[in-house]
């Protein structure tokens, strides 16, 4: 994984691994994305 000297960066770079991870964990149980999308989405308040 690249490290860059800026934290602005160094955050973004680590938020896309998270995201890889998560989207690797998702396929070994073998969820869709849009499932996991939905369960993600705020509700609107009414």
């Amino acid at each position: 994984m690249k490290q860059f000297s800026v934290s602005n960066q160094l955050t973004l770079v680590g938020k896309a691994w998270e995201i890889r991870t998560r989207l690797r964990s998702l396929i070994a149980e073998g969820r869709t994305l849009e499932e996991y999308l939905g369960k993600r989405q705020p509700r609107s308040t009414q």
